[in-house]
This record gives structure tokens, sequence and C-alpha cells, in this order.
């Protein structure tokens, strides 16, 4: 038995003749990766909300759920018509609350709240909400909407004023 020479063209010649099971695994893995980022970016999107545009309401909370990855609340209020109606917001996530110092026992069905919110680019009821603010005084404010409201991503440093 002879020890085979090193030839620099065997290993294309394999990866083109589907001899090398290398590249077999790393081609598909490859491409099932770059397929999975787009999910994963659309998912922190505020796209579906007009966050040039800010609303306000006074409401009364008909549901909160605390959860990851972001907390989202039912509110009932009254709309242009003076009608009482629904709607739903999306919100940061549980840690944003925490470091704010709320916790899940701080919303309670019937609880009178004041919020602002970026609402739906379709025009439906709801949004993402910017600012909550409860009876209490105690608010809220979703610092990721925020910063990207103001144009400048989260963290950034805000700059001095120009003379």
């Amino acid at each position: 038995m002879t020890a085979a020479k090193w030839d620099r063209k065997a290993p294309m010649e394999h990866a083109m003749t589907g001899k090398s099971s290398l590249w077999l695994r790393i081609v598909p893995a490859a491409a099932l990766m770059a397929l999975s980022a787009g999910p994963a970016l659309a998912h922190h999107s505020f796209r579906a909300y007009d966050m040039a545009k800010s609303m306000t309401v006074s409401a009364t909370i008909k549901e909160f759920r605390w959860g990851a990855p972001h907390s989202s609340l039912i509110v009932m209020y009254k709309d242009a018509k003076g009608k009482i109606s629904s709607m739903s917001l999306g919100s940061g996530s549980p840690l944003l609350f925490v470091k704010q110092g709320f916790q899940p026992r701080d919303f309670h069905s019937g609880d009178k709240v004041q919020i602002i919110y970026h609402p739906n680019v379709s025009g439906l009821p709801g949004g993402f909400m910017s600012k909550l603010t409860m009876a209490d005084g105690r608010s809220y404010s979703d610092t990721e909407a925020s910063a990207l409201q103001s144009g400048k991503p989260q963290g950034a440093p805000t700059g001095r004023p120009q003379s």
C-alpha cells in the first residue's frame, strides 16, 4: 500500500464531483443560517407601527400579558364616537419593566392608565406603547421605541448643542 500524494486540485475536484461529505454538510448549513437571519431581524422591526406618529389615550386595563420576548396589554377606551372599544398594544420586554420598577403584580384589570403609543400602520386600533402612566403617577417608558422615534439608536450619545 502506498501513501496518497497531496494534490492541490483534489479537494476542489471532490467538491465538484460530490465526493466530499464535508462540502455537502457545510453548504446547506450555511444556507440555512443565512435564511434564518431574516425572521430574527424582522422580529425586532417596528414596521407595523407608525413610529413618526404618537397618540395619547386614557384607558382602563382589561388584560396585561407579562411575557418574553415582549409584554402586551389590552385596554378599553372611548373611541372618537364615544363608544367603548378595546385595542391591543405591544410593549417592551419584561426586563424593561423590571428596570423601571414594575412587576407583574402592578397591573390589574380595571386600573386606569394614560398611554402614549405609536398607532398601527394599517389604521386598525392599537399599536406599540411608548409610555404608560399609572393612576398613582408611576410611569413606564419604552426606551427602544423612544430612541427609534427620535432617530437615534438605543444608547446613542445625545451630542452637544451647536452654537
